[in-house]
């Protein structure tokens, strides 16, 4: 029997071929969230050695009221 090459477009496929591959596709990232929840863990715990800070927002209104971006005080006149 000749074995078919898969093209990536499931919509040329039967119906029972795109179930057995999707059973497949899941069968295989099962087997991957070992590996991920074990690098989430490993990014947890480097990560928790921060101490919380503010969060820099360069949206706040911080603008200079006296000498601004021109070196010179405001005229008065």
């Amino acid at each position: 029997m000749a074995e078919k090459q898969c093209t990536g477009d499931c919509l040329k496929c039967s119906l029972q071929q795109q179930v057995y591959c999707a059973a497949q596709h899941g069968h295989a990232i099962m087997g991957y969230m070992p590996v991920l929840l074990e690098r989430i863990e490993a990014l947890t715990s480097a990560l928790s050695g921060f101490a919380p800070q503010e969060i820099i927002n360069p949206l706040k209104d911080n603008a200079q009221i006296d000498s601004g971006a021109e070196n010179r005080e405001p005229s008065t006149s």
